[in-house]
């Protein structure tokens, strides 16, 4: 049996209406780690996504930028120049972007964003320019950004004084499962305990 999302009914209907309105939407998604930021996207857009990437921890950006090139090459299909920064990332994504069908929205989806930006990498500076002077002029996008490390998601993204400052047009923050709600999601997982055990374990 497909599992099915719980109690992230708001949520849904949340990422419906980036979907269907009329311009592009930039969704960040925050949360602790494993409270289903990433279960969640995957679930509503069953993992059609027109450009895809998950951020590394710990990881040089030279790597993180040449990694996600390759995706974009693997998930393209087509051969992709060297990048030698953010700039000329996000410049091969627009590019990417530009050749998919008109009449409908771009789903672009990076996870765990914070763990891109290392040291001197430019990534906010980069993100910024690729909204501000690409995704925002049309209205066809929607950016969505995930990420574990809330106090980078607070200060980088939601509260940016710079090029994002009011930019965000859907801020969803995942909270854990209520009593119920976790009552209901044993259950979906075969899990015979009764109400005494749950409460237990909650």
């Amino acid at each position: 049996m497909q599992d099915k999302l719980i109690s992230r009914k708001r949520e849904c209907e949340e990422l419906q209406r980036c979907l269907d309105s009329g311009r592009s939407e930039l969704v960040i998604i925050s949360g602790r780690r494993r409270i289903g930021k990433t279960y969640l996207i995957d679930k509503f857009f069953k993992y059609k996504y027109d450009f895809t990437f998950v951020g590394e921890h710990k990881t040089p950006a030279t790597v993180q930028i040449q990694n996600f090139m390759r995706a974009l090459h693997r998930q393209s299909r087509k051969r992709q120049s060297k990048a030698e920064t953010w700039y000329d990332a996000f410049n091969a994504l627009e590019d990417y972007l530009e050749t998919l069908p008109s009449d409908r929205k771009k789903v672009v989806f990076i996870d765990e964003m914070p763990w891109m930006d290392t040291q001197r990498s430019n990534f906010v500076s980069a993100l910024e320019n690729f909204w501000n002077g690409w995704c925002n002029r049309r209205t066809d996008i929607v950016l969505i950004a995930t990420g574990s490390a809330t106090s980078w998601m607070a200060d980088k993204i939601e509260g940016n004084q710079g090029g994002l400052h009011a930019r965000i047009t859907c801020n969803l923050h995942l909270s854990p499962f209520n009593l119920h709600e976790t009552e209901e999601y044993l259950r979906q997982r075969n899990c015979q305990w009764d109400r005494y055990q749950i409460l237990q374990c909650y």
